[in-house]
């Protein structure tokens, strides 16, 4: 947690990654005073913390009981993974000319990292080296403004990864993902720019799995 931000933005970067990560549910009530206590901070960040997310749609209030994810449409989650996968996929194609060696070496052991992570099923473990592992490109494609957009439309209710109570089948995807790490990898060492872009669009962001989006 950045605790260089104000507590109310940490509380609500504290929700979504609880989203993010399927520990918060929809179909699961929580409280302001649950968060309280998991973070450790007063009542008022929280309340406006929530407030903020009820006001964005992510969440809604149920009064004298708490707040509850909202669920989206299919078609809406559909929708917000295509924006997603363009600008993710324009970030790499603009980053592809600042990529380093060490770039390329930092990715790679992240791969392994991740291929440890799905050995033992840590699904924690491996939302957070994907992202990571991601994030590397994104902060190298030299506009602040489109990562700026993608880390806010990554932040909301659609999950980065695959979510699913079916443990083999969600880790048997997970490991196809992380082959296409290393297809991504190897695209950037050969810049292959436009290939690149397309496959970033149309097979690593691609929902060949939508029932676990």
């Amino acid at each position: 947690m950045d605790t260089t931000l104000p507590l109310r933005d940490q509380a609500i970067k504290y929700i979504l990654d609880k989203i993010q990560h399927n520990e918060l549910k929809v179909d699961e009530i929580f409280t302001e005073q649950q968060i309280c206590d998991e973070m450790g901070i007063s009542r008022t960040p929280v309340r406006e913390a929530l407030i903020q997310l009820t006001s964005d749609n992510i969440i809604s209030r149920i009064p004298r009981k708490g707040y509850t994810i909202v669920e989206l449409e299919d078609a809406a989650k559909m929708n917000l993974y295509t924006i997603i996968a363009t600008l993710d996929a324009l970030a790499a194609s603009l980053a592809v000319e600042y990529m380093t060696d060490e770039d390329f070496l930092k990715m790679e052991e992240l791969c392994d990292k991740i291929d440890i992570a799905i050995k033992y099923k840590n699904f924690s473990d491996y939302y957070s080296l994907q992202d990571e592992f991601h994030r590397i490109y994104l902060n190298k494609c030299s506009n602040p403004k489109l990562v700026e957009l993608v880390e806010t439309l990554e932040s909301g209710p659609v999950h980065r990864s695959y979510i699913s109570d079916d443990k083999e089948r969600l880790f048997k995807a997970l490991e196809e993902s992380n082959a296409e790490h290393r297809t991504i990898i190897e695209m950037f060492k050969n810049k292959k720019t436009q290939e690149l872009e397309s496959f970033l669009r149309n097979v690593h962001w691609a929902t060949k799995y939508p029932d676990m989006i």
